[in-house]
């Protein structure tokens, strides 16, 4: 098995060195003909083992004699240790191109493909949940009456749930993609703004709550004109009033709902409902009933809805 773990090395080393890529092409050689259960006829590894042998030998003779009692249980050790990290490394890549992380899906373990946690972040939630999850067998829809929240193509079959928050960076980051996803697979999108630390008050809870019942086609324009605009202007009373006058909204109506008590009280006992589903950070978006928590790429939200085969078409 010597053969096939130099092969591997000389390999990468050839790619930077000439005298490398003749070696790797008599390790190639070698591997062949040890796969087919072939004696290599190159004599490669009792050169390469010579050569190992004369480096270590002029360092220490005993040393040198028992690598050479032990070289080919060696060989086996290496090989399998090439073979588990190969496998290790390709389950990996396919758990970060289809979750998003190395680890599985919303894992926050160390992925080198990802070494920072972009995909897994969240921003902290303006009112604590009483409950912490830490897996994903944790987050849930069950038990969450999702009646009264804005939605789109509610009578589609296949569903996603989106919980975020219009100041929240990676709720910003995140929204386009799924509004992509919505739109080529007109699927039923469930939207609900949910307050984070950056967002002081449920003014825009309320205000999104107020504008849906409002006009439900407006409200999405509304919505993706937020996640659209630069944060600041969502601060900005000015350029609030001017872009819903500019959706078409009754902004005198709009704003006498917005500060009314039943309004106040509705927002709370959706927010009440969202906290059932005990996420902690936005945005966490359901897909058909399975949990991302974080950013996660394009791909993931296919992979999710549509599978990956699908998605590879």
């Amino acid at each position: 098995m010597f053969c096939i773990v130099s092969f591997v090395v000389l390999g990468i080393l050839g790619i930077f060195s000439a005298s490398n890529r003749q070696l790797a092409k008599e390790s190639l050689d070698c591997v062949l003909r040890r796969v087919t259960l072939r004696p290599c006829n190159t004599g490669f590894d009792e050169k390469m083992k010579a050569k190992i042998l004369g480096f270590v030998i002029v360092r220490s003779e005993g040393g040198a004699r028992l690598l050479n009692r032990i070289f080919e249980p060696l060989s086996w050790i290496f090989f399998v240790l090439l073979m588990a990290s190969s496998i290790w490394s390709v389950r990996g890549l396919y758990l970060f191109y289809t979750s998003g992380s190395c680890n599985g899906l919303n894992s926050t373990a160390f992925c080198v493909f990802d070494p920072k946690g972009q995909n897994n972040q969240t921003s902290g939630l303006l009112q604590t949940c009483k409950v912490t999850p830490t897996t994903q067998a944790d987050l849930t829809l069950k038990g969450v009456d999702l009646s009264g929240f804005p939605v789109l193509n509610p009578t589609a079959p296949d569903k996603i749930v989106f919980i975020g928050c219009y100041h929240c960076d990676y709720t910003r980051a995140t929204y386009p993609l799924v509004r992509q996803l919505v739109e080529r697979y007109q699927v039923s999108f469930t939207f609900q703004n949910y307050p984070i630390v950056h967002e002081p008050t449920d003014y825009m809870t309320r205000l999104s709550l107020c504008a849906y019942q409002q006009d439900q086609t407006k409200y999405w324009k509304m919505n993706d004109t937020f996640f659209s605009t630069a944060k600041a202007n969502l601060d900005d009373a000015a350029w609030m009033q001017t872009t819903l006058t500019g959706l078409g909204f009754n902004t005198s109506q709009l704003n006498s709902c917005v500060a009314a008590p039943a309004t106040e009280t509705t927002a709370k006992q959706q927010m009440l409902e969202m906290v059932k589903t005990k996420f902690f950070g936005t945005p966490t978006v359901f897909v058909n009933g399975v949990a991302t928590v974080g950013p996660k790429p394009y791909r993931v939200y296919a992979i999710l809805l549509r599978g990956l085969f699908y998605w590879l078409r």
